[in-house]
């Protein structure tokens, strides 16, 4: 739900693509697809790895409390339990009141302060987190940076990183921060998130209806706070269609719709614990 700065830009792409061409074709642990996949999994972990500290750093630093990062992990760390693709997932609530989300290549799940304070219960947490969870496991992101790059420019970076022709290849690390400053999944990404969601938060014991709600919570703040979501639907669009779509689905899967909007969130307590901690820590 957040582009990476130009400098991020850089960090992942000098860092994942000295063998980005050793891969290739592969099947999606999500969908079950064969595509075309040119980093491998090693290099897209590193890529996060490394650009996860100045990431957090660009969206006002981890919230400085153990007991709400702690609270974030055990949300997420249910959902990515779940998950059709292990990773060393890793989740963090940074301190930005913009409301947003992020998922970087290899797992590394940002949630922003802005994000959570606008949530009424923890399904709409666990349901964010379950979201960028499929982005990481699908390879969303990875497949974003491929279709931005091109394969010219891979080739050429990954000569950089291998000492080749150091010119040509830093005019292509300059063209990958100019083309991707602002990273956007496509629609069908943003689906796709919404559908493997719902069935990770049943899965992991949550009410998939969470999503929905959640949806409704943003799709509320785009009508009376438009500019404090700008950051997000520059790369999650969010319509009228996609939320009834997300309830269509819940209707229509036999392991979702036994589930019912109507059933309170029986964490909707400790979450509103958390959620007055975290206004208290701002």
């Amino acid at each position: 739900m957040h582009a990476p700065s130009r400098k991020i830009v850089m960090t992942l792409a000098a860092a994942a693509l000295a063998s980005a061409l050793a891969c290739g074709c592969s099947t999606n642990p999500v969908t079950g697809r064969n595509e075309l996949i040119l980093i491998p999994a090693n290099q897209e972990i590193a890529m996060g790895v490394q650009a996860a500290p100045q990431f957090a750093q660009e969206s006002g630093g981890p919230v400085p409390d153990a007991t709400l990062q702690a609270y974030i992990s055990e949300v997420g760390g249910k959902v990515a339990a779940v998950s059709d693709r292990q990773l060393p997932y890793e989740f963090t609530l940074v301190a930005s009141k913009v409301p947003n989300a992020f998922a970087l290549p290899g797992g590394k799940i940002f949630v922003t302060a802005g994000l959570m304070a606008r949530m009424t219960n923890e399904r709409q947490l666990a349901a964010v987190l379950a979201h960028e969870v499929v982005h990481a496991a699908a390879k969303h992101s990875v497949k974003q940076l491929q279709k931005q790059m091109g394969a010219s420019v891979l080739i050429e970076l990954a000569g950089y990183v291998a000492g080749a022709d150091k010119a040509a290849a830093a005019k292509a690390a300059t063209e990958i921060a100019t083309n991707m400053g602002t990273l956007h999944y496509s629609r069908s990404d943003e689906y796709q998130a919404d559908e493997y969601g719902l069935i990770y938060l049943a899965r992991a014991g949550y009410n998939p209806w969470g999503m929905v709600e959640l949806l409704n919570v943003l799709y509320g703040l785009s009508e009376t706070e438009p500019d404090s979501l700008t950051e997000m639907f520059q790369t999650h669009p969010l319509t009228s269609k996609r939320i009834a779509e997300t309830k269509e689905l819940i209707e229509n899967n036999a392991e979702l719709n036994a589930f019912s909007p109507e059933t309170p969130d029986p964490q909707a307590g400790r979450f509103a614990e958390m959620r007055a901690r975290l206004l208290g820590a701002l």
